[in-house]
């Protein structure tokens, strides 16, 4: 055997190993099309969707009363027909959280218990390729703001009050992990796959430290229509094509104080006393890229963070007036720069109230957005009635309501949840037939609604 044909060899193999190490050389496996898609899903409903070529992952919830452990998610694969998954279910005890889609076709996905956290690599046909716990001992230590007490565990990684604030975004074949920890803190993570499929950190990077926060309940009543006892501890993300990681968190004042908190470690004072922060980390080695302030200016909730070609489109709920018919919420949208640069604020009103829990951005920079609309909630309390409308809305580039596209629901309350690409056409997720907040009050089986993914006809793809 020839010195130059050992030599080429040991190039080769260095180079084989070097590309594996970035998981940059596994083939994905050929995925047939997916035929019209229309999902029927009884007993649960869809709370998230996402695609990467031909391949569509979903999250399938059954709810849960205020007086259960939540959440309780299936991460499913969309077979071919169109009409039936593949699910993955987690280990006894542990909750799937959330998931990511990668370039290859493997999905990464998140679970957690009341305190731990692991990080499980599946292949496009849902087989496992790895499955660790995640830990970090940093947690423990980092910095806290006590201001009013509350309940927290310093070394857990999830927050007291609730475990399901932890966030996945794919970063290529790598992987970006967020948590609000048991300290409250909100900290990001970037992990690189090996040959097997097993994650190893590459960066840990504070973005904001832990303070003091408060729980919400109610005086009456058995489900949590919007997530709103806990919308305070929630934690959204995204990332762009530019390799930024964007981390969105609401400020519920005498719930939580993420404003004062950021203010105090960063010193970078914010006159607002409600609305959205989002922060901004370069996916590449971690940094802060720095962070912005939407002022809401009354009392809001954050339900999504979604990347545009120019930077981060927020969307939730804010209450703009407090009426005694019980109509005073409306929704809203928010747009930040790819420099941090706050872009426009719109409140969006259709009908009684409203809320937007996803939102997708157009090639002419106008915006699809769905959520619900047409509920009423008691005007001193979170009482939300059981009929709503869906709404899928046609927004302009400054998120201003240009057309309500007139979604057809079905029974009980409504919800449009998710919206995602798929081969030119929009994939819908949301529920019919779901429960208000007293719907299940004496009888638990009556907190149940029917989920659904199929295609949106005649939308906007322009």
């Amino acid at each position: 055997m020839s010195f130059r044909y050992i030599a080429r060899s040991i190039v080769t193999v260095i180079l084989l190993m070097f590309l594996t190490g970035c998981g940059s050389v596994r083939t994905p496996f050929p995925q047939p099309p997916i035929n019209a898609v229309d999902l029927a899903v009884a007993g649960e409903t869809v709370t998230k969707v996402r695609t990467a070529g031909d391949e569509v992952e979903l999250l399938e919830e059954r709810l849960t009363s205020i007086f259960e452990d939540g959440p309780q998610r299936t991460l499913a694969i969309l077979q071919s027909d169109g009409h039936t998954v593949k699910p993955y279910l987690p280990p006894p005890v542990w909750s799937v959280l959330d998931f990511a889609v990668h370039p290859s076709g493997d999905i990464s996905a998140i679970l957690t218990t009341a305190r731990e956290v692991r990080i499980v690599r599946l292949d496009p046909n849902g087989s496992i390729r790895s499955d660790q716990p995640f830990l970090d001992p940093a947690a423990a230590t980092d910095p806290f703001f006590d201001y009013a007490g509350g309940i927290k565990d310093d070394t857990a990684l999830q927050p007291a009050l609730m475990h399901d604030a932890a966030r996945l975004a794919p970063l290529g074949e790598s992987l970006a992990v967020v948590l609000r920890t048991g300290r409250n803190a909100i900290v990001a993570y970037r992990l690189n796959p090996d040959a097997s499929g097993a994650y190893r950190l590459s960066w840990r990077t504070l973005v904001e430290p832990g303070s003091s926060i408060l729980g919400e309940g109610i005086t009456s009543g058995s489900f949590d229509v919007f997530g709103q006892l806990e919308n305070h501890l929630r934690i959204y993300v995204d990332v762009d094509t530019s390799a930024r990681l964007a981390v969105g968190v609401i400020n519920a004042p005498f719930l939580n104080f993420t404003f004062r908190a950021h203010s105090e470690y960063f010193s970078e004072p914010i006159a607002a006393s409600t609305g959205v922060l989002l922060t901004r980390v370069a996916t590449a080695d971690g940094r802060r890229l720095g962070s912005t302030v939407i002022d809401t200016r009354e009392r809001a909730e954050l339900h999504g963070v979604r990347a545009t070609p120019g930077g981060f489109v927020l969307v939730g709920r804010v209450l703009t007036e407090l009426r005694s018919d019980g109509s005073g919420w409306d929704a809203f949208t928010a747009s930040v720069g790819r420099d941090g640069t706050p872009g426009a604020y719109s409140v969006v009103d259709v009908d009684r109230g409203d809320v937007l829990f996803d939102v997708a951005a157009l090639p002419s920079g106008r915006y699809l957005a769905l959520g619900t609309t047409g509920y009423l909630q008691n005007p001193s309390g979170a009482s939300i009635s059981e009929a709503a409308q869906p709404l899928l809305v046609l927004l302009n580039s400054d998120g201003s309501l240009a057309q309500n596209l007139g979604y057809i629901g079905g029974a009980r309350h409504n919800q449009l949840t998710t919206i995602a690409p798929l081969n030119g056409r929009w994939l819908l997720g949301g529920m019919i037939n779901g429960p208000g907040t007293h719907s299940g009050d004496a009888n638990r089986d009556l907190i149940v609604a029917d989920g659904f993914l199929r295609e949106g006809s005649e939308l906007p793809v322009e």
